[in-house]
């Protein structure tokens, strides 16, 4: 019976948690870790699940640095194998941290390592980075949700603030009364409704890396990656493997099916106080701005063509146009690196376990893709597969 210790790297943007209450925590990798650690034990396997915190907008350099300290102050105490994988952006730095930081300066560490898993991972480049990179809206739009957000706690716990974000969730819980949908929206204001000093603190320094640092822009465009690429192999006796995701493009039925979350909604559904909830309408139309600055069709990003099998699966899975698809933030066709392990319709947040699913699971992204438990569990179900099956001796 092997024993697995397996590092959970969250992508651009990314975080472990935030909120100290349990009950209103968001956790970016909470589901994932519970169907691990399941899913190891029901295999008759030993494992340590950790989420990895590292910063969310700095250089893949900085943010590899900072994850092999972790896993150097984590993976001393025994000599389990060791399993990364990378979520968005957290992929490339996987990667990056087995051809690159192991070998210099945690050769020991390397001989442990097994497999490497990226998940929507922009391997090939991530267009949008170009647009946050030389448009200047979108350099806009980072720095004002840094500003804003920094300035208003740092004006301290202003009362008036906190009882508009009070104010807002409580009309938000009478509206899951009528019957909408829990969002994204409603977590965080329930969380900044009742902000303690400690989760306050953690926000702001969050906020802060934020806005100090943003390298990663620049290193996720598609012709930084053609380098990264060139310079950074794949290293003999780790798998590699990867995880696609390609949901819906925007439409008229992909918004119906945000607002009602049914696949199939009706004339009943389309006359009920659901459709008076303007929340998943907004964040859906977040989800089309992002889709279409996802870019899929970019000229400047050059993939290269799957194999047979490869490209018969995408084609099943996610459509012919597999090739024109995004997940509302990485196109589909970059995603692929090593063996396609599986591939969902989904968006770029639901393979966390980030869907529309009551009580326990809530929607970051309204995207209209449907995805759900069975789904969720089903990709981590093969992703288990592969990792035990790849934690034998190295070759």
């Amino acid at each position: 019976m092997a024993k697995h210790r397996v590092y959970l790297i969250p992508g651009f943007f990314g975080f472990t948690h935030m909120g100290e209450k349990p009950a209103e925590r968001i956790v970016y990798f909470g589901h994932v870790r519970d169907v691990l650690l399941e899913g190891f034990q029901k295999r008759g396997h030993t494992a340590e699940v950790e989420s990895v915190t590292g910063h969310p907008t700095a250089s893949l350099e900085v943010r590899a640095r900072l994850i092999l300290r972790t896993i150097e102050e984590t993976a001393a105490s025994d000599d389990a194998v060791i399993h990364l994988i990378g979520h968005s952006t957290g992929g490339v730095d996987a990667r990056g941290l087995v051809s690159t930081w192991m070998p210099r300066k945690a050769p020991h560490l390397l001989e442990r390592m097994r497999s490497v898993v990226s998940v929507a991972t922009p391997h090939h480049g991530a267009p949008m980075a170009s647009f946050f990179l030389r448009d200047r809206r979108g350099e806009m739009l980072l720095r004002l949700l840094w500003l804003f957000t920094v300035f208003a706690l740092r004006r301290g716990p202003r009362p008036m603030m906190f009882l508009a974000f009070r104010l807002f969730y409580s009309l938000s819980q009478t509206g899951h009364q009528l019957g909408f949908q829990s969002t994204l929206l409603d977590q965080i204001t329930r969380l900044m409704a009742h902000l303690t000093p400690t989760e306050q603190a953690t926000l702001e320094d969050f906020l802060s890396q934020v806005g100090q640092d943003q390298s990663i822009i620049g290193d996720l465009t598609p012709e930084k990656m053609v380098g990264f690429n060139r310079d950074t192999p794949d290293r003999p006796g780790v798998r590699y493997g990867s995880v696609i995701t390609g949901a819906p493009p925007p439409s008229l039925l992909g918004m119906l099916r945000a607002i009602t979350g049914k696949h199939d909604p009706g004339m009943g559904d389309l006359v009920s106080l659901r459709m008076l909830d303007p929340q998943p309408e907004v964040i859906y139309g977040a989800y089309s701005f992002l889709y279409k600055k996802s870019d899929p069709d970019a000229r400047d990003m050059v993939t290269p063509d799957p194999s047979p099998t490869h490209d018969r699966l995408l084609r099943d899975v996610i459509g012919e146009d597999y090739r024109h698809r995004s997940d509302g933030v990485v196109p589909t066709r970059t995603q692929l690196w090593g063996e396609l392990i599986t591939a969902v319709v989904a968006d770029h947040l639901d393979v966390l376990g980030h869907f529309d699913e009551p009580p326990d699971n809530v929607g970051w992204l309204k995207s209209g893709s449907h995805f759900r438990g069975p789904q969720f569990q089903g990709l981590w179900d093969r992703v288990l597969d592969f990792m035990v099956d790849g934690s034998q001796a190295r070759p």
